[in-house]
């Protein structure tokens, strides 16, 4: 079954979005290079690595589904941050963005009867509670260290162990 025009449009800017969010978690993870935090950037490097993985399955969706893939401009990410903490907290901004903006495509999913739609975008949304709850536990262990670097160092050695697949 083809996909309506505006839910075409709708998934196109959502594979969009997904690359921009590689593209700042990749920014994130080199920024924890440059600071020798190589655990961060190992997380930040895997989660660049999901969201890439989240691109392909919308664009495999919108061909399976006869439509026409196109994604749009990206612009470059933020790349200067003050703390470790304030990468967190940017990722945080960006899981919540993603959260709502998969929301409104399922919304639309729903106005236009788009019932195909609505089991893959339930898939997504899911997933986001869990990166938010994610992000968001690890904002708040790193706000209660106030910069205290053996407990920094010991939250970076749990997210080094993350491996390249995301699992943890």
């Amino acid at each position: 079954m083809a996909l309506a025009e505006r839910m075409e449009r709708a998934l196109n800017d959502q594979i969009t979005r997904e690359l921009s969010a590689s593209l700042a978690y990749l920014q994130m993870a080199a920024h924890f290079e440059a600071e020798e935090r190589p655990g961060m950037a190992t997380w930040m490097a895997a989660q660049s690595g999901e969201e890439a993985v989240h691109a392909r399955m919308f664009i495999d969706y919108v061909v399976d589904r006869d439509g026409r893939v196109e994604i749009g401009a990206i612009d470059a990410p933020a790349s200067k941050f003050d703390s470790p903490l304030h990468v967190f907290e940017e990722a945080l901004r960006h899981e919540r963005a993603v959260t709502e903006e998969i929301r409104n495509l399922y919304r639309l999913a729903s106005e236009l009867d788009d019932l195909e739609s609505l089991p893959f975008l339930q898939g997504f949304l899911v997933e986001q509670v869990e990166e938010e709850a994610l992000v968001s536990g690890i904002c708040e262990r790193i706000g209660r260290l106030e910069g205290n670097e053996v407990g920094l160092a010991l939250i970076e050695a749990e997210l080094g162990a993350r491996t390249a697949e995301g699992e943890e």
